[in-house]
């Protein structure tokens, strides 16, 4: 190849990127001014589905039931947060009282029990149980106990509480038939 041929490729090759250079610039020149309204739009995440009001409300509560190795264990439900706004003791006890979801869980909280009164002073939950509470209570120490660990775990999942006093039927000074519990106390949550 002669000298003359090589300067012409190159400086024909030259000139094809300088070309290819200004047609990059060219591009991305229009693609910079690009309305910030029209990119934002080009880039909204869409979900698949609409999320419901009730979606947007729900929420998780502790409810404590005993397992088969008759440990107090926690069983988490969601419900709609609207049901809470009037009285979240008494909707969670209620739920509680109603039993658990999963059939691997029990309560050692006695049939036919109600709830007469739900009371909040400072950091304290006062709970008054109709006298099912004692009347249908086993004899058994271990299943006594879990059944305050159940209430007092459930109840002491709300922050503002740390203690729960039991009443039945607004008196203080009874206990289960046969045990050592008294309702004279107020218990806490063993942590």
């Amino acid at each position: 190849m002669s000298e003359k041929t090589k300067k012409i490729i190159i400086v024909s090759a030259i000139a094809l990127l300088v070309i290819v250079c200004f047609i990059i610039i060219f591009c991305n020149i229009g693609v910079e001014t690009l309305d910030d309204a029209k990119n934002n739009a080009t880039n909204e995440i869409v979900p698949e589905e609409e999320i419901s009001d009730v979606q947007l409300r729900e929420t998780t509560i502790e409810l404590y039931y005993i397992n088969q190795n008759n440990e107090v264990v926690c069983e988490i439900r969601k419900i709609d947060s609207k049901i809470l706004l009037e009285n979240p003791y008494m909707e969670t006890l209620n739920m509680l009282l109603d039993g658990p979801k999963y059939d691997n869980l029990s309560t050692a909280i006695p049939d036919g029990v109600k709830i007469n009164n739900i009371e909040k002073k400072g950091d304290c939950l006062t709970i008054d149980f109709s006298k099912e509470f004692v009347e249908n209570q086993t004899d058994n120490l271990e299943t006594q106990g879990l059944v305050i660990n159940q209430i007092v775990n459930t109840m002491t999942q709300f922050t503002e509480i740390n203690n729960v006093k039991i009443l039945v039927d607004g008196r203080s000074d009874v206990s289960f038939e046969k045990g050592n519990i008294n309702f004279e106390q107020i218990f806490t949550r063993d942590f």
